[in-house]
């Protein structure tokens, strides 16, 4: 099988056969695009690259059978030919840098014999620091050098002051610098299999993890990808895909800001009418329940009958609970929420919301309030569905859990009920240090 890649999947491109002559032969009518490619042999699933760049299109890869990684030989394509070559110094560097921790180990950890080590580590960080300037200047404009332009690493500068001054200054230098190896105009980028993994580490590693931070970022790189329209796509679409689908409390608002940003302002060309209807409307409802909004007050009714708004409670704060009585993980809940009441009903009016809707079905969420002990929390039903809480409160599953402070702001949501206990802890700990 031959197949390339493309961002962070690899796609199958064709199944070859083997001829008579024992060559896989694979040619078409249409240019391939430059990037990096893959071939994967039987019976036993041999994996090996090849690059296909610019006018390199035309060439030959002969290999044994037996030993195919070690008898790899390229014609006709200088563009493999110089990443072997590449490759082939970068090993012997790494089998020097193997064998001086073998003797780092086998030596007595002596001022010395340390002195020697790091003289001997240092010049091999050395010749492959030169090599690969050499490399890139010689081969300027070729898919090899951007692969390894790419991927060298940030040269931090020599910082002075105290140990956790020197590491903010470093983690500074690598958020303003980390693509200063990246041509984002590159068409090859998104057909090779390293931007989205320098692309997951920066944002999930150097970018402080709250949505202002993020989406801040993400404007940035989107920005700088504009001109590059197919890579664009690429990651708006990734970008959204991953906060819509986020269960970090919080980080949904990130999925908010790109849609509104971005889909709902026609730029997103990847996507078809009927899917951007359906992920605007999305975002839509989901923007109102964003931590930091005031939850929407609705008004369900007790078992009484007698209607109960969620703001009228008087608690320094409201959890909200929906549940469902055929749901699994709600019985698997119960007793972490029944427990979280015990602690925290002097500062929490804990509200249950069955989801069930219709007459009918008001028997089976009575009795689950009374088989879950719920009888001294309020618990809510909407038979006749006139408040859409469903849909007002983005109850996509079940539990759904919503806690809202004093001014019903809504302070954390998606909450796993085992959480509920240690996170109320943890907030009313920083409240308190904050008044002190």
């Amino acid at each position: 099988m031959i197949g390339y890649e493309y961002g962070s999947q690899k796609y199958p491109k064709d199944t070859l056969t083997l001829n008579a002559k024992g060559l896989f032969v694979f040619e078409g009518n249409d240019t391939l695009k430059n990037g990096l490619y893959f071939i994967v042999l039987q019976p036993n699933d041999e994996f090996l690259e090849f690059i296909v760049d610019q006018d390199d299109h035309h060439f030959s890869i002969e290999a044994d059978a037996k030993q195919v990684l070690n008898s790899l030989v390229f014609k006709n394509s200088s563009s493999n030919q110089i990443f072997q070559d590449f490759l082939a110094f970068m090993q012997s560097k790494q089998a020097k840098l193997v064998q001086l921790a073998k003797q780092k180990q086998s030596l007595a950890p002596t001022p010395e014999n340390t002195q020697k080590l790091q003289i001997k580590l240092n010049q091999i960080n050395h010749d492959i620091s030169q090599y690969q300037k050499q490399f890139i200047q010689q081969h300027k404009g070729s898919l090899p050098a951007m692969i390894v332009k790419s991927l060298s690493p940030i040269k931090l500068p020599n910082f002075t002051g105290s140990k956790d001054e020197i590491l903010a200054k470093q983690l500074a230098y690598q958020q303003a610098h980390y693509w200063d190896n990246i041509d984002f105009l590159d068409k090859r980028l998104l057909y090779t299999n390293f931007l989205d993994e320098k692309m997951t580490y920066y944002i999930n590693k150097l970018i402080p993890q709250n949505p202002d931070s993020i989406w801040h970022e993400i404007d940035f790189l989107l920005k700088k990808m504009a001109p590059n329209n197919e890579l664009f796509q690429y990651y708006l679409i990734t970008f959204i895909n991953k906060y819509g689908h986020t269960v970090t409390k919080g980080l949904d608002a990130v999925y908010v800001h790109l849609v509104k940003e971005y889909l709902a302002k026609g730029k997103a060309t990847a996507i078809t009418e009927d899917q951007l209807a359906t992920i605007i409307r999305d975002a839509e409802l989901r923007e109102p329940l964003l931590i930091g909004k005031k939850a929407p007050n609705i008004t369900l009714y007790q078992q009484d009958g007698s209607p109960k708004a969620i703001y009228d409670t008087d608690k320094p704060y409201t959890l909200l609970f929906f549940w469902g009585p055929d749901c699994g993980h709600c019985q698997e809940a119960a007793p972490f929420l029944v427990d979280f009441y015990k602690k925290y009903k002097d500062q929490v009016e804990v509200i249950t919301i069955c989801n069930d809707i219709g007459d009918e079905k008001m028997k089976k969420c009575w009795q689950g309030v009374a088989d879950h002990g719920y009888n001294d929390m309020i618990n809510l039903v909407d038979p006749k569905y006139t408040s859409s809480f469903k849909t007002v409160y983005y109850v996509k599953m079940t539990p759904t859990i919503y806690l809202l402070d004093k001014n019903k702001v809504i302070i954390q949501k998606n909450i796993l009920s085992q959480d509920l206990s240690p996170t109320m802890k943890r907030i009313l700990a920083n409240n308190l240090i904050e008044k002190n």
